[in-house]
């Protein structure tokens, strides 16, 4: 085998390892959940995440009852209320209020709605998923 031939089959392996290295660098920084459809850290007990715009804002474990408050800088607002028992939209300021009349998303009832483990504000691009972890 001539010179040449061996710094390219080199250089071909280099790089083979290379890639591989980086590409289990990234997967093991930021490994996808498979509770929800949605990429972070895993989920151990039932949880609400709380998304804008298609994009997660927060992260609530039934466990820490609290209200919160989404404020748009155009104007709309919600007011989500998560309990030990589950979640609920209180307030929205849009106009069919949906999302409010959905009433309380529980772990029990959460396979059996209509919109599923979801509460959806669509004129306010606000969405509740809640993710139940069986025992």
């Amino acid at each position: 085998m001539t010179r040449e031939k061996k710094v390219n089959l080199l250089a071909v392996a280099f790089l083979l390892v290379l890639s591989l290295s980086v590409f289990l660098l990234l997967y093991l920084r930021n490994p996808v959940s498979s509770n929800s459809g949605s990429t972070a850290e895993a989920i151990l007990e039932n949880t609400v995440i709380i998304s804008v715009a298609g994009e997660e804002k927060m992260r609530i474990p039934l466990s820490r009852p609290q209200t919160v408050t989404i404020s748009r800088p155009t104007g709309e607002e919600n007011v989500i209320s998560v309990t030990e028992n589950g979640v609920r939209m209180e307030h929205s300021t849009c106009k069919n209020q949906i999302c409010v009349r959905s009433g309380l998303l529980t772990p029990d009832n959460a396979d059996y709605r209509s919109d599923g483990p979801f509460i959806i504000c669509l004129p306010n691009q606000v969405s509740i998923e809640l993710v139940v972890v069986q025992p």
